[in-house]
């Protein structure tokens, strides 16, 4: 029971929020991933297959697990939707790096315990749950990275 004691100690910490430039960074992607079935349909073609193709990198892109627009894929999958999403707004929230760090794991845990149940057949293909659980660690790891920056700048201002 450590996870929940954790989760419900974290719950009971409130968060800051502060503003910074860095949460334009995963803005952007999601713009982008979003964006690339638009340029596909609407005769910008190499711009939506070179967005494809950048997103491909880092994205198993299977159209089965991602939403689609204009009858297109989107150029991630719902996860990794999420997690860019997610992310955007962890790092626009502040709370301590202990904290942080026992979310994202938390988040990571669930994260895998959901792939390894899809995989074992004991659920499908779940796009919200996805999706959700995605915005989940993509917020967690936001957070450490804020508290970190938060930390770091503190301990040079000092």
């Amino acid at each position: 029971m450590p996870a929940a004691r954790t989760l419900r100690y974290a719950l009971a910490v409130s968060f800051s929020v502060r503003f910074n430039a860095w949460m334009l960074v995963p803005v952007v992607l999601v713009g982008a991933a979003v964006a690339a079935p638009y340029c596909s349909t609407h005769n910008l073609l190499a711009l939506g297959f070179a967005l494809h193709g950048g997103f491909g990198l880092v994205c198993h892109q299977r159209p089965e697990r991602s939403f689609w627009i204009f009858g297109i894929p989107v150029a991630v999958c719902a996860r990794c939707l999420g997690i860019y999403l997610g992310s955007a707004i962890g790092l626009v929230l502040r709370t301590s790096r202990t904290i942080a760090m026992k979310l994202l794991i938390v988040a990571a845990a669930i994260n895998l315990l959901d792939a390894m149940a899809e995989f074992a057949g004991l659920h499908g293909n779940w796009m919200l749950v996805r999706f959700a659980l995605g915005l989940a660690l993509g917020a967690a790891g936001g957070l450490v990275i804020s508290a970190s920056m938060h930390s770091h700048a503190e301990s040079y201002s000092s």
